[in-house]
């Protein structure tokens, strides 16, 4: 009961201080002539700001949230100076202008590659945007396997496509590969694997350690081109 008392004892002299605009607090140190005191004026506190103030608070925020927004464009010029090739100028006109030259260039491959795939060569499809990879048995083609995967173009994949089949036995009796945009689409007909289901299990373990690889800054190829072995 004591300390409901004090609480409301609190909240009167609260009230008191608030209405009559003033606060006085004591300090917990001695200064040399006693207690010293503080006397804060409440009504201040909460006083609606000026025109003025509100003028430059807002001003305030426009200015942080345009810095924000000029930084995320210098972030993204950023990034296309990093995946832009030969580009040898670095202002932003320059990159702008070889932007919108990379994209009207890979316009033209993409229907350059329609006009091919859908010509006399049925087989030859787009990469995935994703990387793939997929086996399965070709019923009419003497047990051979046919192997179909898409991902990062780059310097060495078939070198190392090569590497890992010969490990497992496998041997490339025909193959096609189409590259656009960076992305590679191969598809590859094998004969050799040993051990039926298990060998192919192999086959596909041993191909996924090279889709799976990661690819080094500056070895991504621009264009495209399609491939026979």
């Amino acid at each position: 009961m004591a300390l409901l008392r004090q609480l409301e004892h609190d909240m009167q002299q609260l009230r008191s201080n608030y209405m009559s605009g003033t606060y006085t607090r004591q300090n917990s140190c001695f200064s040399r002539g006693g207690i010293s005191t503080d006397t804060i004026n409440l009504r201040s506190l909460f006083k609606p700001k000026s025109k003025a103030e509100t003028k430059q608070l807002n001003a305030k925020k426009h200015s942080e949230a345009e810095r924000r927004r000029r930084k995320r464009i210098n972030d993204q010029y950023r990034t296309l100076r990093n995946v832009l090739p030969n580009l040898i100028k670095m202002d932003k006109a320059t990159v702008l202008a070889e932007t919108v030259r990379q994209v009207r260039e890979l316009r033209k491959t993409v229907s350059d590659l329609e006009a091919v795939c859908h010509g006399s060569n049925k087989d030859c499809v787009f990469p995935s945007g994703v990387d793939k990879l997929s086996l399965e048995r070709c019923e009419d083609d003497k047990g051979a396997v046919k192997v179909t995967f898409s991902c990062e173009d780059r310097t060495g994949l078939m070198s190392a496509v090569a590497r890992q089949l010969r490990a497992v036995k496998g041997r490339v009796v025909r193959s096609k590969m189409v590259t656009v945009g960076g992305r590679t689409k191969v598809v590859l007909w094998l004969q050799g694997l040993e051990g039926g289901n298990e060998g192919m299990v192999m086959a596909r373990r041993a191909l996924k350690e090279v889709i799976d690889k990661p690819i080094l800054p500056g070895i991504m190829k621009m264009g495209w081109r399609t491939r026979r072995w």
